[in-house]
C-alpha cells in the first residue's frame, strides 16, 4: 500500500509539472515577435521639410530583425508623422500633421488591421488644433491621446469597440520661453506612465511638462497637485521615456540638446530633475536639435537622437542613482534621425532618418550597450515614424 502512494504521489508530481511546463511553454507562444513594421512619413513640403512620401508604409521585418523588406505604400494620408497600435492590436491611429496654412484642423486617423496587416480607414476626428504631432493609447486600450504643436492643445477621446473614437476632453496649455522657438506653448508628445496613472505633456514652448491624473472610468484627466514640472530655460522639453523598473524619467530636450533625468513620484505623478546631459560632444558647435528617446528594455542605456550632428547618443544608467554617463555618439547614417525605435528583444535599433530618405538599423552589443551599423538600411521617403506590428 504505501509503495502505491508513492507511486501515485509521483504520477501527481510529474503531471503538475507537466502542466506547468505547458502553460508556461503557452505563454511563451502568446508573446507576439512583431512580423511588420509601419512607417509615417512627410508627404509635403513645409518649408522646414520636403516631404516626399504619400502617406504610411508598411514593411516586412527579417527574423533576425537585421532588415525591413517589401516597403509598400499600406495607407495614403497627409503628413502621417506619428503612429500606434492599440494594445489588442486591432487598431492603428495616425496623426495627419496639417499645419495651420490648411483649412479646418489637424486629424488623428484610425485604421482596423485585417490578419494579413491591410489598413482600412475607420474614421477621422479633428484634433481642434493644428500639427497634431503625436498620439498615444493607454495601456487597458480605452482611451486615446494627441498633442498638437501649433495651437497649446492636447485631446483626449475614448476607443470603441469597433475602433472608432469619441471625443472626451480637450486640454489648453499655454506659456513661452526665452529660444525663438518659444513663443507660445508647443505640446509635443502625450506620454503615458509605465503604471498607466498619469498623462505627461512635454511642452516645448514653455518649457514645461504638465501632468494629469487619469480617471480610469471616463478617460478624463485632471491636473495633477504638480501641474507641471519645469525645464531648464531654453530646453525645450520634447519627448520622455519612463525606466521599466525604476521611479524615474528620461526627457529629451530638443532646443538645448539635453537630457534631463527625473524622478518620477509614483503616488502623486510629480517629477524632480536631478541631472542633465548633453547628447553632443563638447567640441560640436554647429545646428543641432534632438529628437527622440528611448530606454532600453532592460533599464541599462539609454539612446537618443542628434538631428544635425546626426547621431544617436547612446548613455549607460547608474544602476543606484539612475543617472547617465555619456558612453557613445555614433552616426545615424542619414541625415535628421527622427523617430528611434527599439526593438522589443532589445537587440537592434531602428532610426529613421527623416532627410536621406532611409530607415538605418544598428545591433545593440548585450554586454555594453554601444551600437554597430549593420550594414543594412531601407529606402524610404522622409521616414519621421517607426511602428512595430
Amino acid at each position: 500500500m504505501y509503495h502505491q502512494l508513492v507511486l501515485l504521489t509521483l504520477v501527481i508530481l510529474i503531471t503538475q509539472c507537466g502542466n506547468k511546463l505547458s502553460t508556461q511553454d503557452q505563454k511563451i507562444e502568446t508573446i507576439k515577435q512583431p512580423q511588420k513594421v509601419f512607417i509615417g512619413t512627410y508627404t509635403q513640403d513645409e518649408g522646414w521639410v520636403n516631404g516626399k512620401g504619400d502617406g504610411i508604409y508598411a514593411g516586412e521585418l527579417a527574423k533576425d530583425g537585421l532588415a525591413i523588406n517589401d516597403v509598400q505604400l499600406a495607407a495614403e494620408l497627409i503628413n502621417p508623422s506619428f503612429l500606434t497600435i492599440s494594445p489588442d492590436q486591432k487598431n492603428l491611429y495616425a496623426v495627419s500633421e496639417i499645419g495651420s496654412g490648411e483649412p479646418g484642423s489637424g486629424l488623428v486617423v484610425a485604421y482596423s488591421i485585417s490578419e494579413d496587416a491591410t489598413l482600412t480607414e475607420v474614421g477621422r476626428y479633428p484634433t481642434n488644433a493644428y500639427s497634431p504631432c503625436y498620439v498615444s493609447v493607454d495601456a487597458t486600450g480605452k482611451f486615446v491621446f494627441v498633442a498638437n504643436y501649433q495651437g497649446g492643445v492636447g485631446m483626449v477621446y475614448r476607443r470603441l469597440e469597433d475602433g472608432n473614437l469619441e471625443f472626451v476632453q480637450e486640454l489648453s496649455h499655454e506659456g513661452s520661453g526665452p529660444h525663438p522657438n518659444q513663443g507660445s506653448s508647443h505640446p509635443h508628445m502625450t506620454k503615458i506612465s509605465s503604471d498607466n496613472n498619469f498623462l505627461f505633456i512635454p511642452d516645448l514652448g514653455s518649457d514645461k511638462i504638465w501632468s494629469y491624473r487619469i480617471n480610469h472610468d471616463d478617460g478624463t484627466v485632471s491636473k495633477t497637485a504638480q501641474v507641471f514640472a519645469q525645464s531648464d530655460p531654453g530646453a525645450g522639453p520634447r519627448h520622455m521615456d519612463f525606466h521599466p523598473t525604476k521611479n524615474l524619467v528620461y526627457v529629451m530636450n530638443e532646443l538645448n540638446s539635453t537630457v534631463s533625468v527625473m524622478e518620477y513620484n509614483p503616488t502623486t505623478g510629480a517629477l524632480t530633475q536631478i541631472q542633465t546631459i548633453s547628447t553632443l560632444p563638447d567640441s560640436f558647435t554647429d545646428w543641432n536639435s534632438t529628437a527622440d528617446i528611448h530606454v532600453h528594455p532592460n533599464g541599462k542605456y539609454v539612446y537618443a537622437s542628434n538631428r544635425g550632428h546626426n547621431s544617436i547618443a547612446v548613455f549607460s544608467v547608474d544602476e543606484e542613482t539612475g543617472k547617465l554617463t555619456a558612453l557613445q555618439r555614433i552616426s545615424s547614417e542619414g541625415e535628421i534621425p527622427r523617430n528611434i525605435a527599439l526593438h522589443p528583444s532589445g537587440d537592434q535599433l531602428y532610426v529613421a532618418n527623416q532627410n536621406s530618405d532611409n530607415i538605418a538599423i544598428f545591433e545593440i552589443d548585450s554586454e555594453t550597450g554601444t551600437l554597430t551599423f549593420s550594414g543594412n538600411s531601407s529606402e524610404v521617403p522622409t521616414p519621421v515614424n517607426i511602428t512595430f506590428y
